[in-house]
């Protein structure tokens, strides 16, 4: 029995990161990013030299949208669908981030606050001094 090119390169856990990778557009360091290791490492990982660990790959298939099964031992198809952007995600990114607009507006108040605080203390141990 004859395995055809793709099923071939689907063989290796390292074929099946850097094809999902590839399928969302991430580039190794972005991947790398979002789950929290050296570029190096998910080099390593797709080139087959390590391995990631179990909780690695459950991040990583979620990361992915791939079930975590196929991207394990290459068990289930990844469909088309999965691979495509999620707009339950795109949404929950995009409340996170005005949660982190909104956290980067309340420190710049408390900062301005702050240095405010600061001077009018060092302007009263000037007077002292």
């Amino acid at each position: 029995m004859e395995l055809d090119e793709s099923r071939i390169s689907d063989i290796f856990l390292g074929t099946r990161i850097q094809n999902s990778r590839l399928a969302l557009g991430y580039t190794e360091a972005q991947l790398a990013r979002r789950i929290g290791v050296k570029k190096t490492t998910l080099i390593n990982w797709e080139s087959g030299k390590t391995a990631p660990r179990a909780n690695r790959l459950a991040e990583m298939a979620g990361i992915l949208n791939v079930p975590l099964m196929w991207l394990i031992a290459g068990a289930e198809s990844p469909s088309e669908a999965s691979l495509e952007p999620n707009n339950n995600e795109t949404l929950a990114l995009e409340q996170k981030l005005d949660t982190a607009d909104q956290l980067i507006n309340q420190l710049s108040a408390l900062v301005a606050d702050l240095r405010g605080h600061t001077r009018r203390v060092q302007r009263e141990i000037d007077d002292i001094y």
